[in-house]
């Protein structure tokens, strides 16, 4: 599942490659949220929120991945996309080649809340069989950054749900969607290359590290041998075996992000700079010790991200 894992963010990586110049007619027929807040129910499959929908008249389920930037992207290997255009080849890291593919048009995307899209042009898809595989058979692809370009969002893996706020002037100062939260701490962030991906400054046991945050995984965690060798000494990063992917796991211990919020994970993945570099060079790391919050970091709070402040709080659950 590691080795999928790391599929799924080299394959990503090569996918955002693929650029074009919409045309009026295209941003008129694309994909995003409408009206001042809409709220989705959640499914969690494991680590990864998904949210139901139906493509072309096929039932399934969205990832919410905020590692991915595009719109929506369709799995075809369950939607039958007999006109789809070719754009991209590319290889990842196991060997393993696929094709990038955009497609007019895609007649019509419906939520499970009501939330309805027809004659979509300009969309992307990809044969994901590696998510049906490994994650859930009825993938049938993903909502990316792009969908909700213009809110902030509520993410809430507690009462399952999934709520965007339109961005606007009143609500930087009214700061609506705190109310009846206990607000735990503002992360402020940064973003390089790729706007989707918030990054922190975070210290483990002294130990500089960059933090981003991505829902699309259970969490990761890169380092330095001697700093890995100093973390193992101070019982910071622990051995926690195999997860339930028998993948090797670890706990991590006496985290400080951004200099306020102190937290520990368990379960997250331990990765080699070599496993890391293909998506490094994608999103502008050069860091020697990395960490990716996730799914074991979503399980502890709520959170709401607010990219045009470059912020996210966190809530209690």
């Amino acid at each position: 599942m590691k080795n999928t894992f790391l599929l799924f963010l080299l394959s990503l990586g090569m996918l955002h490659a693929v650029a074009q110049q919409p045309s009026e007619q295209e941003i008129q027929h694309r994909p995003g949220l409408q009206g001042d807040s809409i709220a989705f129910p959640l499914t969690l499959v494991d680590a990864f929120p998904f949210v139901s929908v139906k493509v072309n008249g096929v039932k399934g389920k969205f990832m919410f991945d905020t590692g991915n930037k595009n719109y929506i992207e369709i799995n075809d290997n369950m939607v039958n996309l007999p006109r789809k255009r070719a754009v991209k080849k590319g290889q990842v890291g196991s060997g393993q080649s696929f094709i990038t593919n955009v497609n007019d048009t895609i007649a019509e995307v419906e939520f499970k809340n009501g939330l309805t899209f027809h004659n979509l042009l300009n969309i992307n898809s990809a044969n994901l069989d590696f998510l049906q595989n490994n994650i859930t058979p009825d993938c049938i692809g993903y909502i990316g950054h792009d969908f909700y370009k213009g809110y902030l969002f509520k993410l809430d893996y507690v009462q399952r749900k999934l709520t965007f706020y339109k961005a606007t002037e009143e609500r930087k100062l009214s700061k609506d969607f705190l109310k009846g939260e206990k607000l735990l701490a503002v992360l402020n962030f940064e973003t390089r290359r790729l706007p989707n991906h918030p990054m922190v400054h975070v210290k483990i046991g002294g130990v500089d590290f960059l933090g981003s945050f991505d829902t699309g995984q259970y969490g990761l965690i890169q380092l330095e041998d001697h700093a890995a060798k100093d973390l193992k000494n101070k019982k910071l990063l622990i051995d926690a075996g195999k997860n339930g992917h028998n993948d090797e796991a670890v706990n991590v211990n006496d985290i400080v992000i951004n200099g306020t919020l102190k937290l520990s994970v368990k379960g997250i993945a331990p990765y080699t700079l070599e496993q890391t570099a293909p998506f490094r060079k994608g999103m502008q790391i050069t860091e020697p010790n990395y960490i990716c919050f996730g799914y074991r970091f979503f399980e502890q709070y709520k959170t709401v991200w607010d990219y045009e402040q470059k912020k996210i709080y966190v809530l209690e659950k």
